[in-house]
């Protein structure tokens, strides 16, 4: 048969309306400004030639070949075609997917085939550490167990597709995908029933994977009313771990998942403004049993934002003197500005300059020399944050009783100076993970790495800087902006509905730190 000339590469949608498609990945800007369901692109190679001459089978039959080649290496495919316009065709498609997507081995390159396969490209390409920065080239995903697995522990993949068809849905308005995730999310949710009825059977790993993504589709689909809805499977991970079959198993692991879970657990409790159970407030160093000198970083700072949240929550008490607040809030700022300056080498951070804006915070953005301490140096950058906000309250409330001394004067333009630090940082940080500065290193030759980019988790430290009264307001301008963009490009719902939270929160605060010198 003869050929059909050259099909175009615009979505559905944009063709039934014969309007130009701008075909962005993951789907294109103008069904999201229309809020239609974008179907996504064609095969183009498919469709060039539909022959049935011996010809053209040896062609479909070579085109087949090139593209299981391309499903088992990430590298960007060379194809040879007898037309120019099939090569043209196939290197733009290849091109726009290398910008956007993160690809992985058993990650197809072309067009997703079916429903999960569309969740799973989308929650790698937007939530799975790549190696390689995205303003530098193609992005390839991890080689980590995280994604090893969910080609073999198919719960553990449904979770995964769960999340991903959610914030799909979110970004193109497709309630078709909504539809799927909720039946991937309640089939999760059957899993670790099944998994508490009857622990003897269950992989304790595994299920612990999963409920850290039922958790994360929380974050994708929440509502105003349920910013933290999140957090009730957190609860259900500590009850896990109280039963000795989970808690042995996990503990028998990497030191990281129960440090992470230690972090987790501190946002909860910050949140919600209650005290640590009583579980935490047993924590000590030797909890924590690690070999691995780069962790210990990580576990004293668990160690002091552990005391500190303690002490956090007794100033709540009427009764409570705010000499003491000013004074215990200064010995916690001195520790952990130590603890900065015994960090190891691994554990460095720098804070760069760019004449490029659009994707840094206002030309600053972070480079690291590890990505796991990346994640943990957030923990550090809001818990100092919060410190330095509990020193600034308790001279708000001396200055109110008339107790204003010189003292609290300068420790008062210490704790601003440092509180601005800390919530550049934070942006600095942020801009480096959601921006267009890559991962801010360069991780060629590196294995172990976390296997998400830590974007859900970044929400936090994000509103702590971006609802501080002790920040300037380009900062609280700034999260705005970078939640919405969370939000609408990444799927991730609860981004959006923290912005109201941000802007009432700073304004109560600066609310009473106008008092503090009346």
């Amino acid at each position: 048969m003869p050929f059909y000339g050259r099909p175009s590469k615009n979505c559905e949608s944009c063709r039934e309306r014969r309007i130009k498609c701008d075909r962005i990945q993951p789907v294109c800007s103008q069904c999201i400004r229309a809020g239609k369901p974008c179907g996504g692109y064609r095969d183009i190679p498919a469709l060039l030639f539909r022959d049935e001459t011996d010809k053209a089978a040896r062609r479909s039959a070579t085109a087949k070949s090139r593209a299981g080649e391309r499903r088992k290496t990430p590298v960007t495919p060379q194809v040879n075609s007898d037309s120019s316009s099939s090569e043209e065709d196939l290197k733009a498609v290849v091109q726009q997917r290398k910008l956007t997507l993160a690809l992985n081995p058993s990650i197809p390159l072309e067009v997703p085939t079916t429903v999960e396969d569309r969740g799973l490209n989308f929650f790698c390409s937007q939530f799975v550490t790549a190696s390689a920065a995205a303003m530098e080239g193609p992005f390839v995903l991890s080689k980590t167990s995280f994604i090893s697995t969910i080609s073999v522990e198919l719960q553990f993949r449904d979770a995964v597709v769960s999340v991903g068809l959610a914030a799909l849905s979110n970004v193109t308005r497709d309630r078709s995908l909504r539809l799927v995730a909720r039946e991937k999310y309640a089939a999760s949710l059957n899993a670790v029933r099944q998994a508490v009825e009857n622990p003897l059977q269950a992989s304790p790993p595994q299920i612990m994977k999963i409920i850290l993504m039922i958790g994360l589709y929380e974050m994708v689909c929440c509502t105003s009313t349920q910013l933290d809805s999140w957090t009730v499977h957190l609860d259900g991970a500590a009850a896990l771990l109280r039963q000795a079959t989970f808690g042995k198993a996990i503990k028998a692991r990497d030191p990281r998942a129960q440090l992470q879970f230690f972090y987790f657990s501190m946002v909860k409790y910050i949140h919600a403004q209650k005290p640590l159970p009583i579980e935490f407030s047993l924590f000590n160093i030797k909890t924590i049993q690690s070999s691995n000198p780069d962790d210990f970083p990580s576990i004293g700072l668990v160690d002091t934002l552990m005391r500190f949240m303690r002490f956090h929550h007794t100033r709540s008490d009427p009764s409570f003197d705010p000499e003491i607040g000013v004074r215990t809030a200064i010995a916690f700022d001195e520790e952990l500005e130590e603890w900065e300056r015994s960090l190891p080498h691994t554990w460095e951070f720098f804070i760069k300059t760019s004449t490029e804006t659009h994707n840094t915070f206002n030309g600053k953005y972070m480079t690291y020399n590890d990505l796991w301490a990346s994640r943990d140096l957030n923990y550090y950058f809001w818990g100092r944050l919060i410190v330095n906000e509990t020193i600034l309250n308790n001279i708000a409330k001396l200055a109110r009783m008339g107790l204003l001394k010189v003292y609290h004067l300068q420790q008062r333009q210490r704790a601003l100076d440092m509180a601005e630090h800390m919530a550049t940082c934070i942006c600095a940080g942020a801009a480096t993970l959601v921006g267009g500065m890559g991962n801010g290193m360069p991780l060629e030759g590196k294995t172990h790495v976390p296997p998400l980019n830590g974007v859900f988790m970044l929400l936090f430290p994000l509103t702590i800087a971006g609802g501080s009264a002790a920040a300037p307001d380009e900062v609280h301008e700034w999260v705005k902006r970078k939640l919405q963009t969370i939000g609408s490009k990444m799927g991730i719902q609860r981004a959006i509905e923290l912005i109201p939270r941000i802007q009432t929160m700073r304004a109560w605060k600066s609310q009473l730190m106008s008092m503090e010198l009346q």
